[in-house]
């Protein structure tokens, strides 16, 4: 049994823990309604309920610890790992021209997110093919929709594969990502993703065929803690959207935070696809921290707003943001000029270029973020040069040379400068406009910049001359 699979195997226990608990408390409900006419034994059943809710809750924080604490480990024995390339077991398919097919959001709650990652693939491409392309050939590059639900990503991924794609650059969501890599990578396809950040996949079997340039979560968790606690908070409220994303970073950033002495008062997840978020903000409201962190997407200006109107304002809490929400899109929500004044949050990325924002721009004009955009030129740009190295487009072999070319090589900045080494005969290490990649064994940066992101005084726009970089690594 491979070491992946025994790690997920352990992870898949602490989560049935959970849902055992979650399950016992289902049944004692279901108990009570049906002895309801039973004076006494409502009376048993609520007291025993009541003696039982503690040790279930303690019993789903102490999983769900364990679980956090499980994967940290997995991440600094991978990083520390003496073998790094991958090994796909199939064999993929070659025509000798490199297809790369786009899993990224033009619709849904992540669509804000679409323009960057889009001018980002597009630009790559661009470079790459003026540089003479992959294997003499052109690299072909087709967008596709990944909305925020794996209806929309299964229709995408199958366009793609039926048109017999290389590699499928996405999702941005974790949670999307996670409804389609076992049919991406069980079609022996690459599977790579510009922003994906759930923990999860770190030890996910997919035959080695998934790779990301976004960090993973434990490294975020870690920078976000450690601004909440140099902000002098020391009670903290938590919330996070209800999938593999929103979980992973409200759990790696609560370990921290209560390693560095914060106390948590309130955590929970909530489901972005309610129509209204009045009992999520009720609960904070009542919680009543110092520091308030909200982990979501689209929804997360009807929080904020539910937050303001309760005045829970950021002149009154501290307020904090992440890679999900934070930026000048959210801003175009809210009217009233300087609503989000002071609110911080964080972004992996490298420090601003404004250099490649100006290359983004004249691909497309309208951008207001740039978020994720350096991340999936990258990603593209890796697999072009993997695909270099192999000197094929069998997805297979260019996976087993993808971690290779972000580290122990020759550096190199472009795609023309890494495929002269490589046609001299030598090894590229490539860094790109999202910073050092370092991939280890699991195909994913080993370290990241963190930006520390915060909207302007009287202003809903982030304001650049107050942000800060902050830069993380595992182990």
């Amino acid at each position: 049994m491979s070491e992946k699979l025994l790690k997920l195997l352990s992870m898949l226990f602490a989560v049935a823990l959970v849902a055992a608990a979650c399950g016992s408390d289902a049944d004692d409900s279901s108990a009570s309604d049906d002895e309801g006419t039973a004076t006494t034994a409502a009376a048993e059943a609520e007291e025993e309920a009541m003696e039982e809710e503690p040790e279930e809750e303690a019993m789903e924080e102490e999983a769900m610890e364990e679980e956090a604490m499980e994967e940290e480990e997995a991440m600094e024995e991978e990083s520390h790992s003496d073998t790094v390339e991958a090994a796909p077991a199939c064999t993929g398919d070659s025509d000798g021209v490199l297809q790369l097919g786009g899993l990224l959001p033009e619709t849904g709650n992540l669509a804000f997110l679409g323009p960057p990652e889009f001018a980002g693939a597009e630009l790559a491409a661009a470079d790459i093919n003026a540089a003479g392309g992959v294997l003499g050939n052109d690299v072909v590059w087709s967008p596709g929709d990944s909305s925020d639900n794996g209806d929309v990503a299964n229709q995408t991924v199958d366009r793609h594969l039926a048109d017999g794609v290389d590699a499928i650059i996405g999702a941005a969501s974790s949670g999307v990502s996670f409804t389609v890599i076992d049919k991406i990578t069980g079609a022996c396809k690459i599977h790579f993703s510009p922003a994906n950040t759930s923990p999860d996949f770190t030890d996910y079997d997919e035959d080695d065929l998934y790779f990301r340039t976004a960090p993973s979560d434990v490294l975020q968790g870690k920078v976000l803690s450690d601004l909440i606690i140099e902000e002098g908070s020391t009670t903290v409220g938590l919330m996070a959207l209800q999938d593999p994303y929103g979980e992973g970073l409200l759990n790696f950033t609560k370990l921290p935070l209560e390693e560095a002495g914060a106390e948590v008062v309130v955590d929970f997840v909530y489901d972005p696809s309610a129509q209204n978020f009045d009992a999520e903000v009720d609960q904070m409201v009542a919680a009543d921290p110092e520091a308030i962190v909200v982990i979501g997407f689209d929804e997360t200006s009807q929080i904020l707003t539910g937050l303001f109107e309760a005045g829970f304002t950021p002149d009154v809490k501290k307020i904090y943001l992440v890679d999900g929400n934070i930026g000048n899109a959210l801003g175009e929500k809210f009217a009233d000029e300087g609503a989000l004044s002071g609110i911080a949050g964080t972004l992996p990325t490298a420090p601003f270029d404004q250099g490649f924002a100006d290359r983004l721009l004249e691909v497309d004009p309208d951008l207001v973020d740039f978020s994720y955009g350096p991340e999936t030129y990258d990603a593209i740009i890796i697999v072009a040069l993997a695909a270099e190295m192999a000197g094929s487009d069998d997805p297979a072999q260019i996976a087993a040379h993808i971690n290779g070319v972000t580290r122990d090589g020759e550096k190199c900045t472009s795609f023309a400068d890494c495929k002269a080494i490589i046609e001299a005969g030598g090894d590229p290490d490539y860094d790109g406009p999202s910073g050092p990649q370092a991939f280890g064994p699991a195909g994913e940066p080993t370290e990241a910049s963190f930006a520390i992101l915060r909207y302007g005084e009287g202003s809903n726009a982030i304001d650049g001359d107050l942000t800060v970089y902050k830069f993380a690594a595992i182990g």
